[in-house]
């Protein structure tokens, strides 16, 4: 009877933490994917020409210019790992080719705050479907459970 008490304890402990460490998800003005990069949020999307768009935001996403930060972005198709050419402009960093056909697959992005500094590094699953509830690429899926 206590192996049943305390394993009914630990599921409804677990549940309940599970449910407050859920987040809600938000998505990049853009409609990209929003990325972590302190201490600014960055934003990787993919525009109509299938070239990465990386704009950096405040804390209330609204639009920041790139400082000294520098971005790298590679993609790892089924045919290697690709690396992407980023160039800087004045409203962030944009590719200049485009991602390679087959997804899906990933991209990996990776954000200094400083040239010297250390990278923060982004994985994302690269799919350009469009997700059924918020109609979104897949890539950047703010539903809950992506």
């Amino acid at each position: 009877m206590k192996t049943k008490s305390v394993l009914l304890a630990a599921a409804v402990l677990c549940s309940v933490v599970s449910s407050i460490a859920v987040e809600k998800i938000v998505g990049g003005p853009k409609g990209g994917r929003l990325l972590d990069a302190e201490p600014q949020q960055a934003e990787f999307f993919v525009n109509a020409d299938r070239k990465v768009e990386v704009s950096f935001y405040d804390a209330a996403l609204k639009p920041v210019a790139p400082a000294a930060q520098v971005v790298s972005v590679s993609a790892e198709p089924k045919g290697g790992r690709t690396p992407i050419e980023m160039e800087k402009t004045t409203t962030g960093f944009v590719s200049k080719s485009a991602l390679p056909a087959g997804e899906p697959y990933r991209v990996v992005v990776q954000v200094r705050e400083k040239p010297e500094a250390k990278p923060k590094n982004f994985r994302i699953d690269f799919n350009l479907e469009q997700c059924g509830e918020c109609k979104r690429a897949e890539y950047a899926c703010i539903c809950e459970g992506h």
